[in-house]
């Protein structure tokens, strides 16, 4: 019985070359299709949201308001805010600020040069993200203004290790920023999915002391993130904080308030204050389109399937008839539905 299935699949697949393989294409097509759109949407949902204290972290947004430009909501916030903050505010456990650069500098171990992104952040730096330090303790990694820390992507390129670096000098040349630097500590590079990407961190106070306007409560130059104490009622605090910026600089309307930093990725766009999607839209839209293209493949495979099927009544008919058993019909069935 086995030899007879097997020489009526052979016979079939030669009758039917055009069925079979339209439905093979079409089935797995969508499939693939569906996979990579799904495979695109979880990466996405993914972004910024590795760090361990996510459902605690918050990024605090700066609104203005301005007669010219209407209502605008940026993350560029006044360089002292983040201290006053966890000096004022006592449901913020951790408040840092961290200033990213927008463009390269040359760090260099004797005769090797590369080109590198730095930030510059505050101390708690390693208790608000959760970047993985392989060398150096975090809490006094980043006190000194001569200290650097670098990824171990760099470290192997200028080292050809990660290992027992602590102490070593490296030159930085970018604009006021050029001297030399001292490591202390090496941490893993962001991955893929983190926004933030740098190869050196520096301490944030080297940048208030080369540039003395971010000390003013009248400058935007830094972003501003928080780790909320748990139980503290999120709406409660953006009240709260609200005219935070007004009764320090009185002169100007500017109001703040925190929303969840890996949120930020997918829900960054705001219309007079408010926000009003982003690239959650993208995702929603081709979640849409993957589960379209799954659908019409399955009907498509179901159609063809059914019409083939239905042809072959008189062939189990006649397997019936000459007494083929339960178990051979029902292979039969499995042949026919999958497209064999």
């Amino acid at each position: 019985m086995l030899r007879h299935n097997l020489l009526v699949i052979y016979r079939n697949f030669k009758r039917f070359k055009s069925t079979f393989f339209i439905n093979l294409i079409g089935l797995s097509t969508g499939l693939a299709s569906a996979l990579l759109i799904y495979l695109w949407v979880a990466d996405e949902f993914s972004v910024d949201g590795f760090h361990e204290k996510d459902d605690q972290l918050f990024q605090v947004m700066m609104k203005t308001e301005n007669p010219a430009f209407g209502i605008q909501v940026t993350k560029q916030t006044p360089g002292p805010l983040a201290h006053a903050l966890s000096e004022e505010m006592p449901e913020v456990e951790f408040s840092i600020s961290m200033i990213a650069s927008w463009s390269q500098g040359i760090i260099s171990n004797n005769d090797k040069k590369l080109q590198a992104s730095e930030s510059y952040v505050s101390k708690d730096f390693f208790d608000v993200f959760s970047y993985k330090l392989i060398e150096g303790n975090k809490d006094i990694a980043l006190m000194e203004k001569t200290n650097v820390l670098i990824s171990d992507e760099l470290a192997e390129k200028l080292f050809s290790t990660t290992k027992n670096l602590i102490g070593k000098s490296l030159e930085w040349n970018k604009e006021s920023f050029n001297g030399t630097y001292f490591i202390s500590g090496v941490f893993e590079k962001p991955p893929f999915n983190s926004t933030s990407q740098f190869d050196l961190l520096f301490s944030s106070e080297l940048y208030f002391e080369k540039d003395q306007i971010l000390k003013q409560w009248t400058s935007g130059g830094a972003h501003t993130y928080l780790i909320l104490k748990k139980g503290t009622n999120v709406a409660l605090f953006n009240e709260k904080i609200r005219d935070f910026l007004q009764k320090k600089e009185s002169d100007k309307y500017w109001s703040i308030f925190i929303t969840p930093y890996s949120d930020n990725y997918l829900y960054d766009k705001y219309e007079n204050g408010a926000q009003a999607g982003g690239r959650i839209e993208y995702v929603r839209l081709f979640s849409i389109i993957g589960l379209a293209i799954l659908i019409i493949a399955c009907i498509n495979f179901m159609n063809l399937s059914t019409a083939k099927a239905s042809g072959s009544i008189k062939e189990i008919g006649i397997k019936k008839a000459v007494g083929a058993n339960r178990m051979a019909l029902i292979f039969r069935y499995l042949r026919i539905s999958t497209m064999i």
